[in-house]
């Protein structure tokens, strides 16, 4: 179960008359009494190396004149029933029921900024009168319509929400924020949805007032946590809560659910007191959750969502019996490095259970007073995690006359100015066209992240679509499909390819075997395969926002069918990315040993029967690469005039 409080008789769990109480568990035992100091606004302040002060414990020793140290005695003002205690903890928490949903996850450390919109006519829908205000209805009807109108395969999230007065201000990605905004204006439980970008984010929830008692539970909890709070270990001490004297005056450990709405409580009292993700990294290094008889990491799990980069965590003297009890945290805590499961069942249960530990948690050291990894194997492993550019050995482009060069010089002008008449000179009814959308590519740090709306429905990028009907219908095939749909693709504008050469890669060669058009030769004919690797500008669909984007685009070139462009566009796959600058290309050469040069041009002549000269003209064409060089022969070998060669040929 969730922390329990103390059990009935037993001598380890009972308070003296000193008012002391026993806790073995923990990083670092709790200290209790002295001063608690609070700022202007009467909230607990972490930040003070000194003995901390509240105006709560001002305003009980008001009204208990007991002397430091005595036995803990009943406030003159009795605290409220334990059933009201949890109708208004959800209030203690943000001021408001939606706060706390199953529908809140986890945030992760690479994510892209979220974005906050807020959604307006949920009062006057007819939800409005469901357990829990209808919130709940009003975020799967968004998602799901979302997702409908955009008929996109990837599901819609909105990953937190929050109640405020008439308004439901919502969270999500900014992949997705593009998809909700067009449910604007639907109709809802009869009532009409306003859905507006809210770049202020979600107002303060502690500017929403609280009734009284509300305030009262709410500055009890702070007091609690200022009596558990190390400023200079940095360690927030939440062991053996079940036995705090002020939580069990308080009620909470009288009903079974009780004591993890507490700990939610607790959560969220620590959400208001630090503002900001990084507040809570440079407060909170430590916690100890030890002799809390949790037997399941799922009653504790707003812990991970209000300090997902602890670094460590103290969870002996618990009843963990298995990994199943654990495995609600596999994804999470990602920064962890010291897990304590000392005196839990698992133990005893599964001698080896450390092992699978290890993988759930990539930058765990310490496991249970154990080594489990050194600080350079996990920089080992994060280095090797981290997606680097395929290495680039220069372009090799072996043109047939002139064919690649001048369909390439063409084609990005007329991508940017003339689609439709662009595909209907390279295009027939047997070309094909794809793009895919990579979200995860290494990017440039400082050129922000684009968003992928208009792009993403159309995305046939096969890690991510997985049955053949869906592949299917994003391969669009025949001119007057690719014109249609180019229509539908955000305006671009591609960096002159003449005069700035420098930000492409194109490599070009020939390919055999491609259908004949025109139906003469079976065997197929030849044809060329052309990579280009470059940038571009685009706008986004009914707005002035301009985005810059890497590309990645693939040709296969092959004679036209009669009477018709000599040259078609067999196949073009497009995959867009985050911007990123590409890699400086030094020219490759293989070796600057002159004596291994003239043996390279021996061979050649020897194999080619070309003259010493022209076998140099040749490797020089290559950057001395011998197998391309001597591709480049067969390719050209008619083109090459008859005093080139030795013998007649």
């Amino acid at each position: 179960m969730a922390p329990m409080g103390p059990k009935k008789g037993s001598a380890r769990n009972a308070q003296t008359n000193t008012g002391k109480t026993n806790s073995r568990g923990g990083i670092s035992k709790r200290r209790n009494g002295g001063p608690v100091k609070v700022d202007r606004d009467g909230d607990l302040n972490m930040d003070a190396s000194t003995a901390l002060t509240s105006q709560s414990n001002t305003k009980r020793a008001k009204n208990n004149p007991t002397p430091s140290g005595a036995a803990t005695r009943t406030s003159s003002r009795n605290p409220r029933p334990t059933a009201k205690a949890q109708q208004i903890i959800q209030r203690v928490i943000n001021g408001d029921t939606s706060q706390i949903s199953s529908r809140r996850v986890t945030r992760r450390a690479d994510s892209e900024p979220a974005v906050t919109l807020k959604v307006e006519g949920l009062k006057a829908s007819k939800a409005a009168s469901n357990q829990g205000g209808g919130v709940k209805e009003l975020l799967t009807f968004i998602e799901r319509k979302a997702k409908s109108i955009g008929q996109i395969a990837r599901p819609i999230r909105i990953t937190k929400s929050q109640m405020i007065g008439d308004f439901v201000y919502i969270t999500t990605s900014k992949e997705d924020a593009p998809e909700i905004l067009k449910v604007n204006n639907f109709m809802f439980a009869g009532a009409t949805l306003i859905i507006t970008e809210a770049p202020e984010g979600i107002p303060n929830r502690d500017s929403t007032p609280l009734s009284s008692t509300a305030l009262e539970i709410k500055e009890q909890l702070r007091s609690v946590l200022s009596t558990r709070y190390d400023v200079n270990a940095k360690l927030l001490n939440l062991s053996t809560l079940g036995e705090d004297p002020q939580l069990n005056q308080m009620g909470f450990f009288r009903g079974e659910a009780t004591p993890e709405k507490m700990f939610r409580a607790l959560m969220a009292v620590c959400d208001g007191l630090f503002k900001t993700p990084q507040a809570k990294r440079d407060a909170i290094v430590s916690i100890s959750l030890a002799g809390n008889n949790i037997n399941d990491v799922l009653q504790v799990i707003s812990l991970t969502e209000t300090f997902p980069d602890i670094v460590n965590l103290d969870l002996s003297r618990n009843q963990f019996k298995d990994l199943k009890a654990l495995q609600k945290w596999r994804h999470r805590l990602r920064s962890l490095q010291t897990l304590l499961l000392n005196e839990n069942p698992i133990e005893a249960a599964n001698p080896n259970y450390k092992a699978e530990m290890v993988t759930w948690f990539p930058k765990l050291l310490n496991l249970s007073g154990t080594q489990v990894r050194t600080p350079e194997q996990v920089a080992a492993a994060e280095a090797a995690s981290r997606p680097t550019p395929i290495p680039q050995s220069g372009p090799d482009f072996r043109d047939i006359n002139r064919v690649g060069e001048g369909f390439i010089t063409e084609f990005l002008p007329l991508y940017d100015t003339d689609r439709h008449n662009l595909a209907a000179k390279y295009y027939d009814e047997q070309s094909t066209f794809s793009i895919a959308v990579n979200t995860q590519s290494p990017h440039t740090p400082n050129v922000p992240l684009p968003s992928w709306g208009a792009y993403i429905k159309f995305s046939r990028n096969h890690m991510k679509i997985n049955h053949a009907n869906a592949r299917q219908q994003r391969l669009f095939t025949g001119v007057n499909h690719i014109q249609e749909f180019w229509r539908q693709l955000p305006p671009t504008q591609h960096p002159n390819l003449t005069t700035q050469l420098d930000k492409y890669l194109v490599d070009c060669h020939p390919i055999h075997g491609l259908a004949d058009p025109a139906g003469q030769n079976p065997l197929g004919v030849d044809g060329m395969i052309m990579t280009i690797h470059g940038e571009f500008d685009d706008q986004e669909p009914g707005t002035t926002k301009t985005a810059k984007r890497s590309f990645s685009r693939t040709f296969i070139l092959g004679p036209g069918a009669p009477g018709r462009n000599p040259i078609r566009v067999v196949s073009d796959m497009l995959s867009v990315k985050a911007f990123k600058n590409l890699p400086t290309i030094a020219p490759t050469q293989p070796t600057t040993n002159n004596q291994h040069k003239e043996q390279m041009l021996l061979e050649l002549s020897k194999q080619t029967g070309m003259t010493p000269e022209f076998s140099r003209f040749c490797l020089d064409g290559a950057n001395w690469n011998f197998d391309q060089a001597l591709a480049s022969f067969h390719e050209k070998k008619a083109q090459i005039p008859r005093e080139a060669f030795t013998t007649v040929v």
